[in-house]
């Protein structure tokens, strides 16, 4: 914490420092550490963007509690907890076939290429516009 040049930190500095060590002991839970720091969580916010030391603790204390969780999920994996198992596979796994879902792509994991063979421009049209996610409209005549 700097000082000023009379030796004596500014009140924004006392409060930054208030907010690092709530955010340390709330374990990056912003939320909780607002309030114990004794200031609003916008109040928090605006001090993260100004002082890059209380956004550096918000960041450290969150990525602890990930080391903190994975442990916890590594711990229960050597136990034999098939929930865990599943879990960290789904995520980690997928490059392996872990996965609920079929993800569509490209050989490769490209995108998916389309060739459009159509004498009728109309057609053709319609049909890029369909595969870019856009409106298709078309006059239709109906007998």
């Amino acid at each position: 914490m700097a000082n000023n040049r009379n030796g004596i930190t500014t009140k924004r500095e006392r409060t930054a420092a208030r907010i690092i060590a709530a955010i340390h002991k709330s374990q990056g839970l912003l939320t909780v550490a607002a309030p114990a720091a004794g200031v609003s969580y916008s109040t928090m916010m605006r001090y993260m963007n100004d002082y890059e030391t209380v956004k550096q603790a918000a960041v450290e204390a969150k990525e602890r509690m990930i080391d903190f969780a994975e442990s916890k999920l590594l711990a229960n994996i050597k136990a034999g907890d098939n929930t865990a198992i599943i879990f960290y596979l789904k995520t980690q796994a997928k490059h392996r076939g872990y996965v609920e879902r079929a993800e569509i792509g490209g050989i490769g994991g490209e995108p998916i290429r389309y060739e459009i063979n159509t004498k009728d421009d109309e057609t053709r049209k319609l049909t890029v516009r369909l595969i870019k996610g856009g409106p298709v409209v078309s006059h239709i005549g109906l007998s």
